[in-house]
């Protein structure tokens, strides 16, 4: 009797494992791939808003929501661009699970006397108090990994032409079409 229950435990804790991982790993791995979010404000004040399609010699094309062919603005012309940053599900998933499943197994140690968790039913269930704690970190984690966003704002305007090379460099890996 008590080895159907250990080994039921022993499946809970697999599909648990199994729901944890489904719910971090992205799903659709054949997604296109969209260049960067930016926004950029031009001397005559115009800010524009769109996603980087290619870097060119001295410009960026952008698709932005106005325009069926994109927009092209020349370096020259901008004072300041702005990166939208992604949010990042997975890492902050990943970091929480490490932190709950290391919460898990530190509480999971931490017994009484005879060596039994209050909470968990016993020594016997480390398994069960890891994985519950690390998916519980896993959702806090992504669920906070997911509302960190922001914008990464780069002058422009004053730069050497070699610092904006190295901008163009670092645009370039973001842009949907890589020249």
């Amino acid at each position: 009797m008590k080895n159907k229950t250990r080994i039921k435990q022993k499946i809970q804790q697999f599909l648990t494992l199994g729901i944890v991982v489904l719910l971090i790993c992205p799903l659709n791995l054949a997604a296109e791939r969209k260049g960067a979010q930016l926004m950029i404000v031009k001397e005559d004040g115009q800010v524009i808003d769109g996603e980087l399609l290619r870097v060119k010699e001295n410009s960026l094309l952008l698709m932005t929501s106005g325009s069926e062919t994109g927009v092209t603005v020349d370096f020259n012309e901008m004072i300041k661009l702005k990166i939208k940053r992604k949010a990042k599900f997975g890492k902050g998933a990943l970091i929480g699970l490490l932190i709950g499943g290391g919460l898990g197994l530190l509480y999971a140690g931490s017994g009484d006397k005879e060596g039994e968790n209050v909470i968990f039913g016993g020594s016997s269930n480390v398994g069960g108090t890891v994985v519950f704690m690390g998916a519980v970190g896993a959702g806090v984690g992504g669920i906070i990994g997911s509302m960190k966003r922001g914008y990464k704002e780069i002058q422009v305007k004053g730069k050497a032409p070699s610092q904006i090379k190295e901008i163009m460099s670092k645009l370039n890996k973001k842009a949907r079409f890589k020249t």
